[in-house]
């Protein structure tokens, strides 16, 4: 659903049918312009998604932070592509304390944000 431009009612859509979600394994929902309430919505559903392992979401000028609160529950997503969403050093510094916590998660994009040196810090 790369470059789709779902909108809000899309997103929230596709949220309910995320929670409910046995059997997808991957979504790529890159380029759709989600903003911070699509992904608190998106968030919510990867606390109770079991079946979901890989999750793009490049390109949509989220806040990273609700992502950053589903991770310290999510114990499936193994593969999440926030690249090019300008990402701050708060929302890095939420990610970093939430892979201390979530054991699954083996690969996490971050290219072209803007967190700088303290959200690199923070990620070490």
């Amino acid at each position: 659903l790369d470059g789709n431009m779902i909108g809000e009612e899309g997103a929230r859509e596709l949220a309910e049918a995320l929670k409910r979600n046995t059997t997808l394994k991957q979504i790529f929902l890159g380029s759709n312009q989600l903003g911070t309430a699509r992904a608190v919505a998106l968030a919510d559903a990867l606390k109770v998604n079991t079946a979901l392992t890989t999750l793009g979401l490049g390109g949509n000028n989220i806040d990273a932070v609700a992502l950053a609160d589903a991770l310290k529950i999510n114990t499936t997503l193994t593969d999440l592509d926030l690249s090019f969403n300008d990402l701050d050093p708060a929302e890095a510094v939420a990610l970093a304390d939430a892979l201390k916590i979530n054991t699954t998660l083996a690969k996490l994009n971050l290219t072209h944000n803007k967190f700088g040196a303290v959200g690199a810090v923070a990620l070490a």
